[in-house]
Formats: C-alpha cells, sequence, structure tokens
C-alpha cells in the first residue's frame, strides 16, 4: 500500500492534468485551461490517493461538471467586478486575468507580508458568504492553498483563483468551510519561518473571523495518524514533525482565543 501511496503522490505532483495557455480575446486576457486527453486516468489516481490519506476533495472527473464548477465559482466571486470566464464545450475554460501575485511565489522569494495574509483571510470569509447552486449551501473552495491567491497591492486585495476541484457531497457545510482555512494555514504553516508564522497566523485566523467556524477547525489541529499523516506531511511542505506538531499546539491557541473557546 506504501508503494502505491508513494507512486501516487509523484503522478500528482509532476503530471498536470491542464494545459495553460494565454489568450487575448476583444482586449480582454484570457488563462485557458485545457484538459488533457489522457488525463481521465490521472483524475482518478488523485481521487483515490484523496480518499486514501483523508484529503475531503475531489477532481471533477465529468468535463461538463468541471467546466461549470470552474465558471460558476469564478462569476460567483469575480462576476461582479465585470470580470468573465466561460467552458467551450471543448474540454476547455477560459478565465479573465484578474489583478494580483502569487502568494507562492512571494513565499518562495521572501516577499510575503502580513497585509496579503490579512487580505486572504477577508477574502476567504467573503467568499465563504456566498451560496452555491451546486452544493445548495454556502460556497467553498476546496483547496485554498497560497498558490491560490491573488494579492492587488494597489488596492490591497485577495483574489481566489483556480477552481480545479470540489469538497465531497457528503461533508456539512461547517465542515467545508473549516478545511478551507485549515488548508491555508497548513501552506502558511510549512512555508513561514519560526519568526514570521506566528504573527501571519494570527493574522490570517482574525481576519477571517467565523467564530462558529473556527470552533469546528479548532478540533482538527492535530496531525492524524496512520496513511492521513503523509498528507499533513505534503500540506506544511513536508515540516519536520516535531516542529509541525509544536506550530500545531500554538496555533490550536490562537483559533481558540480568536473563537472565543473556554
Amino acid at each position: 500500500m506504501s508503494r502505491i501511496i508513494e507512486a501516487a503522490t509523484h503522478a500528482i505532483d509532476s503530471i498536470r492534468i491542464n494545459a495553460m495557455s494565454r489568450e487575448e480575446r476583444d482586449g480582454r486576457v484570457f488563462w485557458v485551461k485545457q484538459r488533457r486527453a489522457w488525463s481521465l486516468p490521472i483524475i482518478y489516481c488523485a481521487n483515490a490517493f484523496f480518499s486514501a490519506v483523508g484529503n475531503p476533495v475531489i477532481v471533477l472527473s465529468d468535463p461538463d461538471e468541471w467546466q461549470y464548477w470552474e465558471t460558476s465559482s469564478f462569476h460567483l466571486l469575480h462576476g461582479h467586478e465585470g470580470y468573465k470566464a466561460f467552458g467551450d464545450g471543448k474540454r476547455r475554460v477560459y478565465a479573465e486575468q484578474v489583478p494580483g501575485v502569487s502568494l507562492e511565489d512571494c513565499s518562495q522569494d521572501g516577499t510575503l507580508t502580513m497585509p496579503m495574509v490579512k487580505a486572504s483571510g477577508a477574502e476567504l470569509y467573503r467568499a465563504h458568504q456566498f451560496k452555491s447552486e451546486r452544493l445548495n449551501s454556502r460556497w467553498s473552495h476546496g483547496d485554498p492553498h497560497l498558490g491560490n491567491f491573488l494579492f492587488d497591492p494597489q488596492t490591497e486585495r485577495a483574489r481566489l483563483i483556480d477552481f480545479e476541484v470540489a469538497h465531497l457531497p457528503g461533508l456539512s457545510e461547517t465542515e467545508r468551510l473549516a478545511d478551507d482555512v485549515l488548508v491555508f494555514l497548513q501552506d502558511l504553516l510549512g512555508r513561514t519561518t519560526a519568526e514570521q508564522w506566528v504573527p501571519m497566523a494570527t493574522c490570517f485566523v482574525c481576519s477571517y473571523g467565523d467564530e462558529s467556524i473556527l470552533r469546528v477547525l479548532e478540533k482538527r489541529l492535530d496531525t492524524p495518524t496512520g496513511i492521513a499523516r503523509l498528507w499533513w506531511a505534503i500540506r506544511t511542505s513536508y515540516l519536520p514533525e516535531k516542529e509541525r506538531n509544536r506550530r500545531l499546539a500554538i496555533l490550536r491557541e490562537i483559533v481558540r482565543t480568536t473563537a472565543g473557546v473556554r
């Protein structure tokens, strides 16, 4: 089983199920995401891996369902600003370019800042207030790591992008929203220094600020046992387990304090 999991991890990390390109239409810049012809086996492998390690999301395998989720999520979050997204029926999704720099890129080159993290918490909270027709409850992203946030320095706001996966339908609304918050914090823990991570995690949690969701999150801040530990290792950029557990203990207190848990 461990060899299968390792092989799945390598496949997911190294093989992209979509080809990305940039295209201009009527003076607007779009990012074009096209499903590769051989993507289906990789998607099945990814979903089997997610199930094995306890990641509560799926990559949408049906092209029509995927295109609908990508475009409807984009419009839900960014349509009011006039940005557009559409599918063309040929395994392609066009999403208009929104302004900003990737938080993942900033974390890699050492330019991640408190305003970026604060804006991301506020944006995730804003996104969680929308109702999704597909979910028939509040919308959730499923994979809001740092790379799926763009920060616009001119307006000091963040935007969510890349709606490739969706939470499993059996999850409750609060479980889905708490998982979104957890994903960002896991990534932040693994990508920030010992000096950065406490103020940045505190800033994000306070900026998100939904006490009911934070109370659910607080119960999930323990490294799981068994195969699920592998996913936590991946999510926290292979932070050494001892250091990860130390940071999680502090993070629990941050979340408890912000959520008013006694």
